[in-house]
């Protein structure tokens, strides 16, 4: 090694900690990158997989925080069904689609406080595809880790979500649900606005 060699390392040590006291700066933290959009809330009607119109709204997408068709696309994270007895099930995506056709993995798990209290969503005791059977008033709570919208974030891989179904009528498949969604990754904040943690 000769002496010029031996002078350029702390030269280049130095930019290397001043590159990352910028970033740092910059960010506050490596993981500290801030939300960029706001938590997404409706009340709709949607209808069960098994009896439903086609094209009609059977699934939810937690990141578009939208209603769509559960087809062969797979572009959802839960879809909704009426079990014989009348009772709603949310069936996640893997439990819908074949193993070869399922993008990710869903966790569900019953709450036990009211809808409107849940202001954040919990990072433990989901149950990943399998499906639940749901009892009206009850909220349900969402984590999905979509590959296609979290595969490269630098806030998490996982999105959540929390949902509530309002009433449910067999004779016409459809069922009343309410849902909050927090589209950014790592987020978990169901309050309005665009998420602080």
């Amino acid at each position: 090694m000769n002496h010029r060699t031996v002078g350029l390392r702390p030269k280049i040590l130095a930019l290397i900690a001043a590159a990352a006291a910028v970033v740092g700066v910059a960010c506050g933290d490596l993981t500290g990158v801030p939300a960029s959009l706001p938590t997404l809330a409706d009340s709709t009607v949607v209808y069960a997989i098994n009896g439903a119109p086609p094209g009609a709204p059977t699934a939810l997408h937690v990141y578009a925080g939208q209603l769509f068709s559960a087809d062969a696309t797979f572009l959802f994270d839960v879809a909704f069904d009426i079990d014989a007895s009348g009772h709603p099930v949310i069936l996640p995506q893997r439990v819908v689609a074949s193993g070869l056709a399922a993008t990710h993995t869903v966790g569900l798990q019953a709450a036990t406080s009211a809808y409107e209290t849940i202001t954040r969503a919990p990072t433990s005791g989901y149950r990943v595809d399998t499906a639940l059977v749901a009892t009206p008033g009850v909220p349900v709570l969402v984590q999905t880790t979509d590959p296609n919208t979290c595969s490269v974030s630098l806030t998490g891989t996982v999105l959540y979500a929390k949902l509530v179904i309002r009433s449910v009528d067999p004779a016409t498949r459809q069922m009343v649900v309410q849902f909050t969604t927090d589209p950014n990754c790592g987020f978990r904040s169901f309050l309005p606005g665009i998420p602080k943690d």
